[in-house]
This record gives C-alpha cells, sequence and structure tokens, in this order.
C-alpha cells in the first residue's frame, strides 16, 4: 500500500466484492465493540474524518456522507407536496434525519434497530446528525422495522429506509413483507424511497427491490447518485409513489423550501433517473445474462 503508511500500521477495510478491498489508514480507533446486533467500529481516519463501519461495512464518513443522504432523503420529500410526517427506518446516525428536517416537517420518527448506534453517533458524529436527535419534532423508537410497520397503518406521509445491506439485522428490510408494511403504513399519496446497493457489484439488490416494489406502486423509480466511500462508487436509490410530479413541480418546490445542499438539486435528481443501458438491462424483465 502507498501513501506513506508503515506495515503493521492500523487500516479500517471492507471487501467490497471478491477480490476487491477499500481501506482506510486510521489515525486513531474512537470505538469497537460488539452489539447485540453487530460489530461496530468507528475510526478517525487519514482521508475520510471519522467513518463508521458495521459488520465490516462501511456506513458512513464525515467527508462524504452528503452525498447519500442528500439523494436519498430530498427526492422522496419533494415528491410530496405536504410531508408533515415522515419516518425513517435505520439511520441511527442521524444524517437523514438532519436532511428531513430541513423540509416544513411535523414530525419525524427514527426506527433504529440498535440503540447503540444511536449513543455512537450522538456523542462521536455531531458533525453528521447535527443535533437532530434533540429536535423537539423528533420521536425515536428502538426496535426492528419489520416489527414497527405493522402496528402503524396509513400514518406517514414519506418513509425512508436507510438501512445496511440485505445482510444481519437489515436483511428483513429487504423482503416483500416489509415492503408491503410500507405501503400499508404510507397515507394517501404516501412516497417511499430506500436505498438499493451498487449495481456494478451486486446488481441483485437493485433488480430485487424494484421488482418487489412494481405490484405495490404506480410509480417505481430508480435512480443513481455518486457516493465515493461505497462499493464502485455508484450507488441505486429507488422511489415508490403513486404519481410522479413535474420536473417544475419539483423545482419549485425546492425553492419554496428553501433548500441548499451540497449535492443535490432537481436537475441532478432528474438526471440520476436517466439510467446507464447496463443498469436498464438488468431491470428489464428479461435481463440477458
Amino acid at each position: 500500500m502507498t501513501g506513506g503508511r508503515r506495515p503493521g500500521e492500523d487500516w479500517l477495510c471492507e471487501e467490497q466484492a471478491p477480490g476487491v478491498w477499500f481501506c482506510l489508514g486510521v489515525r486513531r480507533w474512537l470505538v469497537r465493540r460488539r452489539t447485540p446486533y453487530q460489530r461496530l467500529d468507528l475510526a478517525e481516519t487519514e482521508a475520510h474524518g471519522r467513518v463508521l463501519a458495521l459488520d465490516g461495512r462501511f456506513m458512513l464518513s464525515e467527508r462524504d456522507e452528503f452525498f447519500y443522504h442528500e439523494m436519498l432523503v430530498h427526492p422522496a420529500l419533494l415528491f410530496h407536496p405536504f410531508p408533515r410526517h415522515v419516518l425513517i427506518v435505520g439511520g441511527g446516525d442521524g444524517g437523514a434525519l438532519r436532511e428531513v428536517l430541513r423540509h416544513p416537517v411535523e414530525r419525524a420518527t427514527l426506527v433504529e434497530i440498535d440503540p447503540e448506534v444511536i449513543e455512537v453517533a450522538k456523542e462521536w458524529l455531531p458533525s453528521v446528525h447535527q443535533g437532530a436527535f434533540s429536535d423537539p419534532r423528533v420521536r425515536v423508537v428502538t426496535m426492528p422495522g419489520e416489527e414497527f410497520l405493522p402496528q402503524h397503518r396509513e400514518e406517514f406521509d414519506v418513509i425512508l429506509v436507510d438501512s445496511t445491506d440485505p445482510i444481519g439485522p437489515g436483511a428483513a428490510l429487504f423482503r416483500e413483507d416489509f415492503f408491503r408494511a410500507c405501503r400499508e403504513a404510507l397515507r394517501q399519496g404516501g412516497v417511499l424511497a430506500l436505498q438499493a446497493g451498487s449495481p456494478w457489484f451486486h446488481p441483485e439488490e437493485l433488480r430485487g427491490v424494484v421488482h418487489a416494489l412494481k405490484p405495490l406502486f404506480p410509480t417505481v423509480l430508480p435512480y443513481l447518485g455518486f457516493m465515493p466511500l461505497y462499493p464502485s462508487g455508484m450507488w441505486a436509490y429507488v422511489l415508490a409513489a403513486a404519481g410522479a410530479p413535474s420536473p417544475q413541480e419539483l423545482a419549485q418546490r425546492f425553492s419554496e423550501r428553501r433548500l441548499s445542499p451540497r449535492y443535490f438539486r432537481p436537475e441532478v435528481f432528474q438526471a440520476a433517473t436517466v439510467l446507464p443501458p447496463f443498469v436498464a438491462e438488468l431491470l428489464s424483465p428479461c435481463p440477458s445474462a
């Protein structure tokens, strides 16, 4: 490895695909523990600031988390004309919650399975949550999302699934019965959005999400974003709704809400929905081998 680091020094590494590793040089370890649900590591790194990893998978870094959180949150909330009550499933670091609160929401409920993720984020990642957990509009619930959703019918305007990959505790959040529970928990005109992995390294994840949502929602819209920390740098999201506002309506809502993200713009989102041919092919009913 290059960059002046000596053998034996610490690295935080993720195997992003068979034979593909992404490693960050560690200045100091802040948290290293096993919770009742997963392995939790938080490190101060040389290139990306503080980095959170769960079960050996990078969740976020201080340097680039805004790419992901802005592209997960803002399209869904702009699709809805009046997103009063928003549910976030996962997202215990508080980054998605921070972006939700930039909109004129009345309530934001965050459901996180692992309370230790929230505790660590509150203490060590203030640059990410920016005090969002103390906002009076916020309610935090610590329980599995797949158990919470069936208890709440027609309650939310927007649901955001800010989950890990479909392994470990996050696996239940990619099943058809969970997506059906999300649909039933939305009010009329509600919007669902979730991350769907790397279409380059893990195409089956995006394909499975899109095909599971199509019977449930009239509009299912996959889109892509740049995410430096995540496998391949190309990241997929899926938005599901009863219909889609026009580009003009999106731009008007963006302006009226006085948003000022670092990455997201309505024009960036419109471009992100134009899928490269290889992604469009893998989402076709009979993708070629």
